[in-house]
């Protein structure tokens, strides 16, 4: 191709039907490498904007390398929902709202530039910590629930259930439900809290829910998520079934 062609190409409008397509061949939802896809258009804060935001979200995205919870991918519209207006999109790296800006020439260059991020990880850490929960939660909890001698529970199996696909992405939950003993249920929920006037310490919080009573414990980081989650249904299920 020559400099020329190169930049006529470069310089044509993206159809939204062209990014859709372009997701469609990355993600392929009907061969089950994702939980769900979901698409939507949101309108800017700023009043009187002339663009539109098409919005879309990624929930449990798995690959032979890659496991990826979830993502968004952000592209400005016209507001006729025809065209992109900017060849550059913003995705969440990481909870609770951290974007990365990325610009593209076409729509090969855009394929490649989302196949990038998730061949590469491209994700923060708490992001690369509950994708790798979801990897195999059920192996990892039994694990760390016998290092802890914890023998009254076995997890059977651990499926995650997003509720809320395209809520805001500070108001995001991360939701499962844990089988435990082929007997019970809990649905477990994870989302980040922010404390006013600490800024460099971050807070999650645990929301257990058996039967009729909802637990919910904090911790500072996810590091030992495995450990603090079997630790947890351990306690909910005594409180219930044992009376502790």
């Amino acid at each position: 191709m020559t400099d020329s062609l190169r930049k006529k190409h470069t310089d044509m409008k993206i159809s939204i039907s062209e990014i859709e397509e372009v997701f469609k061949d990355v993600f392929q939802e009907e061969e089950g490498l994702v939980k769900s896809i979901e698409t939507l258009y949101e309108k800017p804060q700023k009043e009187n904007a002339e663009f539109l935001k098409l919005v879309i979200s990624i929930h449990g995205l798995s690959t032979a390398d890659t496991n990826i919870i979830h993502t968004k991918f952000l592209f400005k519209t016209d507001l006729e929902k025809r065209d992109i207006v900017e060849k550059e999109f913003i995705y969440l790296y990481d909870i609770n709202c951290v974007y990365h800006k990325v610009q593209f020439d076409n729509t090969i260059d855009l394929k490649e530039k989302i196949e990038g991020i998730i061949e590469s990880n491209n994700f923060g850490e708490d992001i690369i910590i509950l994708s790798d929960f979801i990897e195999a939660p059920a192996m990892f909890l039994n694990y760390y629930m016998k290092r802890a001698k914890i023998e009254d529970y076995s997890i059977f199996d651990v499926e995650y259930e997003p509720k809320f696909k395209t809520t805001p992405c500070d108001k995001t939950t991360f939701d499962f439900k844990i089988n435990i003993n082929n007997n019970y249920n809990i649905d477990m929920s994870i989302y980040k809290v922010d404390r006013e006037n600490d800024e460099d310490v971050d807070h999650y919080k645990f929301q257990f829910r058996f039967m009729d009573d909802i637990e919910t414990y904090e911790t500072e980081d996810l590091k030992n998520i495995h450990y603090f989650i079997g630790s947890k249904i351990a306690k909910t299920l005594d409180k219930k079934l044992k009376n502790k």
